[in-house]
């Protein structure tokens, strides 16, 4: 069995790194891969270096897949298919913040790092592989730490934060007696992109039943990558000559900036020296559209799909009964006003203007105020 010790961490990149910010480091706190085409053998023996006879076996499901068993070695969990039921097999590894702090240790065992691990990824399956979801986090642990939370949350509060037009929320939970805790979230958890931060050092004095002196201050920005552009993330990681704390730092500078004033002019000193000396990272990618994308999500597992299938079953056999006949009823179905604005939202996205006058004319009208509409929509 593969034993986790913590030997001296070598970089074979070969090059000396450049200077960190002082006491803020980063790390992989979440990583979801799909595998296509790849046994549970290859992955373990070619990427995950961890021998078959770790993991402990045992029948489960995953909401909208059809995997039936679960491989987990603590808290890294990998899902696939009970073969020889399919014939190409596909594996859905899951690293949770748990699993990433536990593998993280087996790779320094293994005189390696998240870097090779990714190269090694990019390099062995090439396009055989999917990122689903990639959490980076920025951690700093200064006494003094560079800026507190409740300080950014007024800033967004007075609306002087941009981030792609990505709304805010906040969270506030009780730690102990009545010591609350706040997180911060810009963006949406169904987008692409999303930050949360919050004081790291209360969440492990809750989970860890410890005094929060005890823990020292400790203050978090997480970053949540979803689908390409946690793909083009991590091939990047695997190319890019920067460490991982400033290629995330670089990533934040170009897409999350406080400001001191109300005109978006002067940026506060303290973001500026948290951020540090690096320059933005662009990731040239599409900004989607998702409203639609939900809904279609909804009609093929939430049942609609299927319902209309059974439906379409019985009229063709002459079984409906009393039953409507659905296809029918589709021809003379209206759309309501959110599924036309979604609709539209879709064609502007894809370049079908054209389109939009005919969805109006299927659109409810005593619920359509088509100025209003029309307004609203803008290319991205």
């Amino acid at each position: 069995m593969t034993h986790l010790v913590m030997p001296k961490v070598i970089d074979r990149r070969g090059r000396g790194l450049k200077t960190s910010q002082k006491n803020v480091t980063a790390k992989i706190d979440w990583l979801q891969i799909i595998f296509y085409q790849c046994s549970i053998e290859e992955l373990l023996e070619t990427l995950l270096k961890i021998e078959k006879d770790c993991f402990l076996v045992e029948k489960a499901q995953i909401r909208y897949k059809e995997y039936d068993v679960c491989y987990s070695y603590g808290s890294l969990k990998i899902y696939t298919y009970d073969l020889p039921a399919f014939e190409e097999s596909e594996c859905y590894l899951v690293f949770s913040g748990d699993a990433c702090s536990l593998y993280e240790r087996l790779l320094h065992s293994l005189e390696s790092n998240w870097v090779m691990f990714f190269q090694q990824l990019v390099t062995q399956f090439s396009q055989r592989f999917k990122v689903k979801r990639l959490d980076i986090a920025l951690d700093d642990r200064n006494k003094q730490p560079y800026f507190k939370v409740e300080q950014l949350i007024k800033l967004c509060k007075k609306k002087r934060y941009e981030s792609r037009k990505r709304k805010f929320h906040v969270t506030e939970s009780n730690v102990v007696g009545t010591k609350t805790s706040k997180t911060l979230y810009i963006g949406k958890r169904t987008s692409d992109v999303m930050f949360r931060i919050y004081d790291k050092d209360l969440e492990t004095a809750q989970k860890e039943k410890r005094a929060v002196q005890e823990i020292g201050s400790w203050k978090r920005l997480e970053v949540e990558f979803k689908r390409d552009v946690a793909q083009a993330i991590v091939e990047l990681i695997s190319k890019n000559t920067d460490s991982l704390e400033e290629l995330i730092r670089s990533f934040v500078k170009q897409e999350l900036n406080f400001y001191s004033d109300d005109e978006h002019t002067k940026i506060p000193r303290f973001w500026e020296r948290y951020l540090g000396n690096v320059a933005p990272l662009k990731i040239a990618r599409k900004y989607e559209i998702r409203g639609l994308k939900d809904t279609e999500q909804w009609f093929i597992f939430g049942g609609g799909l299927s319902t209309l299938k059974a439906f379409d079953f019985l009229a063709k056999h002459g079984a409906l009964g009393n039953l409507q006949n659905m296809l029918q009823a589709i021809q003379d179905a209206e759309l309501s006003r959110p599924l036309t604005k979604k609709v539209v939202d879709h064609l502007v996205d894809i370049g079908r203007e054209d389109l939009i006058e005919e969805i109006y004319l299927l659109t409810k009208k005593e619920n359509l105020k088509k100025d209003k509409i029309i307004q609203s929509q803008a290319p991205l």
